[in-house]
Parts: C-alpha cells; sequence; structure tokens
C-alpha cells in the first residue's frame, strides 16, 4: 500500500488523521500508537453510523455513512452532517487506554458505491487489491455494463512486463 511503502522509504511510522473542512479541519480524530482505529474527539462531536440508503442507524461495528453533530460550536452547528465516507464505529477501551470511540479507516464514499447484482463494490477495495499485488502496474480500467438486465463488472489491469514470458513479445 502507499501507506507502507512512504513507511519503508522514508524509515517513519505513519498515523492517519481526520478531518473535515466542513467541521473544524483536521483535530476530528487522531491514530493513537496502537493504530487500532482513529479516536474521535467525542468532546466536541457526536458521530453516528446511517445506513446510506436508509438514513437509519447501524448496529456497532457495522459500516455505514459517517455523520457529524457539532457539540461545541456556538455559531452555526452542523447537525447529522453526512460526511459521505463508509466507515464502522467500535466504542470498546482502546489498548491505549483511550476511551472514545474508535474509527475503522474509510473504506470509500457512498457516492463512489456501486450495485452490482445486489452487492455493494467500492472501487477504492477494487484498487487496494490491485496495489497490494506485484505482478500489476497500478493502472487498471473498470467498467460497468447492463446486459440483457444483468449488471456485468469488467476489470481490466496492466500486467508488468517482467512479470509475463519472452513469448508474449513475440
Amino acid at each position: 500500500s502507499m501507506r507502507k511503502e512512504i513507511e519503508e522509504k522514508l524509515g517513519i511510522k505513519a498515523y492517519d488523521i481526520y478531518g473535515l473542512s466542513e467541521i473544524a479541519g483536521p483535530g476530528v480524530g487522531y491514530e493513537c500508537e496502537y493504530q487500532d482505529g482513529t479516536h474521535l474527539n467525542e468532546d466536541h462531536f457526536f458521530p453516528e453510523i446511517l445506513d446510506p440508503i436508509t438514513s437509519q442507524p447501524v448496529k456497532p461495528g457495522e459500516t455505514g455513512e459517517l455523520v457529524f453533530t457539532h457539540l461545541t460550536k456556538e455559531g452555526m452547528p452542523l447537525i447529522r452532517y453526512r460526511t459521505k465516507d463508509l466507515t464502522a464505529l467500535h466504542y470498546e477501551r482502546c489498548s491505549c487506554g483511550r476511551t472514545l470511540v474508535r474509527m475503522e479507516r474509510i473504506l470509500g464514499r457512498c457516492d463512489d458505491m456501486l450495485i452490482i447484482r445486489g452487492v455493494n463494490v467500492f472501487p477504492t477495495q477494487i484498487e487496494s487489491v490491485i496495489l497490494e499485488l506485484p505482478e500489476f502496474e497500478p493502472h487498471y480500467l473498470l467498467t460497468v455494463d447492463r446486459i440483457n438486465n444483468t449488471d456485468r463488472m469488467e476489470l481490466k489491469v496492466e500486467v508488468r512486463s517482467d512479470y509475463y514470458s519472452d513469448e508474449i513479445n513475440k
């Protein structure tokens, strides 16, 4: 992944910081040394996870759209601001001792989601798999067509030249 590459090349440990300019900038949440989710600053924000289609709350740990309500902003607070970010929240105490809710890494965005034959497909998930496979270049083409009333998804990837036989070049 890009994160691993940055850590290896720079010899550092990378941490996530979450923020939205509409809410408060980069101070909404941060990752601790255990990197088991992003701690959200619940003293300033009330986070919720809603089903992106029904707008109903999901069970703890289930994936849905992240929604924030300002708790301490006095001028024009946002109430149930829909971020379009897809994630899940965990309420158990973190290994670091903090009790703030932890947010999983962002899976994708509601507006990036494709529904193929009733299954939610996120192009970002497909991309993360491609980037993990050393035989592929980081270039791909994802197309979705409707053929005979059935959704059909096709993925084309570029194989790195050092991974295929010289016979192909002839």
